[in-house]
């Protein structure tokens, strides 16, 4: 068996077989994720166990792709592999095409801009160095208390 991936590691379990994926394709509809919780407890073990060992690159000393070993310091990569691990942990309860979905949808489009060369890590050296937030003027008090979905300013 390679080493990719140890199924006897930790508690045994196989996140690609979970347990409740026999049972949502017996009733036809997906399993109760609040009810049975996360897979992963979460994004930085979800990271650890998973991610790192399953998307493989050649980082170091490779003009195409950046990647910072202290990734967790950096907001974008830490929001990025948070919303990774969310949608991972949804879609692993679909039995049919959860996780064609979450390759195709999540994982490749995150990981792209995380490893683009002109991406999160750009400005980052070996030994990191955190890179400035976008640069903006003081927001008013009165935009940053917006609550309201049909505010102009809304994300949504």
């Amino acid at each position: 068996m390679s080493d990719e991936f140890d199924l006897d590691a930790d508690d045994g379990r196989d996140p690609m077989q979970d347990s409740g994926a026999h049972e949502a394709r017996a009733a036809g509809e997906h399993a109760d994720t609040e009810a049975r919780g996360p897979y992963y407890p979460n994004a930085y073990r979800f990271f650890a166990d998973f991610l790192a060992p399953a998307y493989r690159r050649k980082t170091i000393d490779h003009p195409a792709m950046r990647w910072c070993p202290s990734w967790f310091l950096h907001p974008e990569a830490r929001a990025r592999v948070d919303a990774l691990w969310r949608a991972w942990e949804y879609l692993r309860l679909d039995p049919a095409t959860g996780m064609s979905v979450w390759w195709k949808d999540h994982a490749d489009h995150h990981m792209s801009r995380l490893l683009s060369p002109d991406g999160t890590f750009k400005d980052c050296t070996p030994d990191h160095r955190q890179v400035h937030p976008l640069p903006s003027i003081t927001i008013p008090t009165e935009l940053l208390a917006l609550h309201t979905a049909d505010s102009p300013v809304s994300p949504t």
